[in-house]
């Protein structure tokens, strides 16, 4: 009778999992090995391997999945740190903190583009300040501003499950540490920083949030409509799922699937390899 109810999970969800993943992996395995004609070749791959803009794509993913990961944590432990000391409108601050969850990632690419936010800022350096324009269409602006935008959103996940191993650390060590004439940020490098870093839930978390930048779409999106890329393929900004959107939406590019396969299949690989790597070295870290 237990093994009839176990089989009554197991099957349905088997079902859906080969449904929603396994399939759509093996067709674009499929898709990425045979030609229009269906004759199995690798030439979709040659022609993803042989495009410069597949390889800038590529760059750009990886140093933008890496940098937002890196500031997005370094943001959420900054924060865990101010709500870990006891101040008056704790609450209130945690809540505002929590706030960029909620807001779609289109929007924050929208608010942190130059005709959302910057362009005040500008006027009022220019005609309040008095000081120079800076350049916005600058590699060197637009770069940091999107990571930290990417980071601003996702840092309160990071906060909530940091907050969550520091409510787990046994009220022992603190007060051995209070005890020792440990001072706050003392307390907080040597006790808070060393659990949160060893805590599984923190290291698949850090994992996660790799694997959702390296598919980052939206806030790319809205900084190549504002620059002006919105049907160049390879522009400065195109990660690898935006390379995909205008690869198979770039009129002139006649539909290529067996080449947007092949790269879907490529994002795949390495999203896997590194979050791997990632993981592995968070486990270092921790411990």
């Amino acid at each position: 009778m237990e093994s009839f109810r176990w089989y009554l999970v197991f099957v349905p969800l088997s079902a859906v999992m080969g449904l929603v993943v396994v399939y759509p992996l093996a067709f674009s395995l499929y898709l990425s090995l045979t030609n229009t004609a269906g004759t199995p070749e690798l030439s979709n791959y040659a022609a993803m391997l042989s495009a410069s803009t597949f390889w800038s794509s590529l760059n750009i993913s990886l140093l933008y999945s890496l940098t937002s990961t890196i500031l997005a944590v370094a943001i959420g432990l900054v924060l865990t740190m101010l709500l870990t000391y006891r101040f008056r409108f704790r609450g209130l601050l945690e809540v505002v903190c929590l706030l960029p969850l909620a807001v779609a990632p289109i929007v924050v690419g929208t608010v942190f583009a130059p005709s959302g936010f910057w362009d005040d800022v500008q006027s009022f350096l220019v005609f309040q300040l008095h000081q120079p324009y800076f350049n916005e269409l600058s590699p060197s602006f637009f770069f940091p501003t999107m990571f930290v935008s990417e980071a601003w959103e996702w840092a309160p996940l990071i906060m909530l499950v940091a907050l969550s191993v520091v409510q787990g650390i046994p009220k022992e060590t603190t007060e051995a540490a209070e005890l020792s004439g440990a001072t706050f940020l003392q307390k907080f490098r040597m006790v808070v920083l060393p659990a949160i870093f060893k805590s599984p839930v923190m290291q698949f978390v850090v994992v996660l949030r790799f694997i959702d930048a390296m598919r980052a779409f939206e806030i790319p999106l809205a900084w190549s409509n504002w620059l002006g890329y919105t049907n160049s393929l390879g522009s400065p900004v195109d990660t690898i799922s935006l390379y995909l959107y205008k690869l198979l939406y770039a009129p002139s590019l006649g539909f290529p699937i067996g080449v947007a396969s092949a790269v879907a299949l490529a994002l795949f690989g390495i999203t896997l390899t590194g979050s791997l790597v990632l993981l592995r070295l968070m486990r270092a870290v921790g411990g």
